[in-house]
């Protein structure tokens, strides 16, 4: 059985604007009275921090139960963890109830959302076909046109020794002057996309899309300074990273500071 609470969604700019066509969408999410499943994780990384914060927007952090898992340790390599959560040794992944598991972050938040309403979908992954398929467009856009070269000259320049055995076969530093340069490329074309006014990628609906850039770049960004984008060079992003970061579900993400 389900619990049924009406959840604010907001879908406008988080800025003092917000009178610019920004509004609030009511949304039923649907909170299960039994958790959706276990969630296999490891936040304060990117592709789990991307579940985490959908969780946190939907505010359906109880819809899950989280199992942390050391990476560093390399639990998630382990055979027990290979064999009956994610052959790919990866994180997160979602087992369910009949002990099936889904793996990667944007089809989990998908599924998450499909449960949480029904099917009918929430603002974060579109309410109609032609909101799904914006939002899909925009979360390949940023992936093929940012965050690849960004993962790949981060994963192979400075995380190299921690990436070696974990991806063997795939770290090779000389490839991190070409993905610098196609990140710089990247983040150029990003801007002229937001230089247009637009809170959010799909207009003034907030989005997995928006949280899978987020996410992926404040973490990578945060590995290699150099890679982040300038106000001098790129303000619209930076004003949308700002945006973003000020988002409650941003905040609740974040890492306690050590006292």
């Amino acid at each position: 059985m389900h619990a049924v609470v009406v959840r604010h969604v907001h879908t406008g700019s988080a800025t003092s604007e917000m009178a610019r066509a920004g509004h609030l969408r009511l949304r039923r999410f649907s909170v299960p009275a039994v958790p959706l499943g276990t969630l296999y994780s490891a936040p304060g990384t990117p592709s789990p921090d991307t579940v985490h914060m959908y969780l946190h927007e939907a505010g359906a952090v109880d819809a899950v139960t989280i199992e942390k898992i050391n990476i560093v340790k390399l639990a998630n390599r382990s055979a027990e963890y290979t064999s009956s959560v994610n052959p790919m040794g990866e994180v997160p992944a979602l087992v369910l109830a009949d002990g099936s598991a889904i793996t990667e972050s944007l089809v989990i938040c998908r599924y998450l959302d499909a449960e949480l309403t029904g099917g009918a979908g929430s603002p974060l992954t579109g309410e109609s076909s032609v909101e799904r398929a914006q939002t899909d467009m925009w979360c390949a856009r940023v992936e093929t046109k940012l965050l690849v070269p960004l993962f790949w000259a981060v994963r192979c320049g400075p995380l190299a020794k921690f990436f070696a055995e974990r991806l063997p076969g795939y770290i090779h530093p000389e490839v991190v002057p070409p993905m610098a340069k196609a990140t710089q490329t990247g983040l150029a074309w990003l801007e002229s996309e937001l230089a247009d006014g637009r809170p959010f990628l799909c207009g003034e609906r907030f989005s997995i899309a928006d949280i899978r850039l987020y996410v992926n770049y404040k973490f990578l960004t945060n590995v290699a300074k150099d890679l982040c984008a300038t106000e001098e060079a790129h303000p619209a992003l930076c004003a949308y990273m700002a945006r973003i970061g000020a988002r409650d579900a941003a905040q609740a993400i974040l890492k306690p500071k050590k006292k």
